[in-house]
């Protein structure tokens, strides 16, 4: 019974042993040459509210695992302070973040959970994408483009309904202006510290 035992325990530990090994931990840097927007609109006009990355680069440690058919991240979230959007001028940014509930949640967070390499294209990649806005979170699968020169270019948009977390649009002058439940996000992410492993991937 107890070499039973401990041939269970030396599985146990040789797997994950394997699993530790399978892990990798990186830093990667994002570039303030980096764009991202959140584009509204109402029965009135359209409205854009861009993030400042303010010329700061951002560090983002990430981790990770290869498998056979894609990334997986355990570690990869990119946070999003509400305050640095910018949308055109003080009423409507007062407006956005009354909308995104900042003074209880001053942040958006997207934590990348998968990437999956689509067959037609060695540019283009599957994204599983968890964003977290005014404290709740939901999962999204968007396609994006990666280009790599010198940097790595990840390009795409998500487009979604505030509803899904809980949120309600403003309405403005008695009802007369409604902004609509969806918006889209776009971006261009810039990596100046490329990681091996996920550069191979995208090769």
């Amino acid at each position: 019974m107890r070499a039973i035992t401990y041939l269970i325990i030396f599985v146990l530990s040789s797997t994950f042993a394997q699993i530790v090994q399978g892990q990798h931990n990186k830093t990667i840097v994002i570039s303030p040459k980096s764009e991202l927007n959140i584009i509204g609109s109402s029965n009135v006009n359209d409205f854009q509210c861009l993030f400042g990355f303010n010329n700061k680069r951002q560090t983002l440690p990430v981790s990770f695992k290869e498998a056979t058919n894609g990334i997986i991240f355990n570690k990869a979230t990119l946070s999003l302070k509400n305050t640095s959007f910018d949308c055109g001028g003080r009423a409507i940014n007062r407006d956005f973040h009354s909308l995104l509930k900042t003074d209880q949640h001053p942040q958006i967070y997207l934590t990348l959970k998968k990437l999956t390499k689509k067959p037609q294209s060695k540019n283009l990649v599957e994204a599983l994408v968890e964003i977290q806005i005014a404290g709740k979170s939901k999962n999204y699968v968007l396609n994006a483009k990666v280009n790599q020169k010198d940097e790595l270019h990840i390009l795409g948009n998500l487009k979604l309904n505030i509803k899904d977390f809980g949120l309600e649009a403003p309405k403005k002058m008695m009802g007369l202006i409604v902004v609509s439940e969806q918006i889209e996000i776009n971006f261009n992410l810039i990596v100046e510290q490329k990681t091996s492993h996920i550069t191979k991937f995208l090769k």
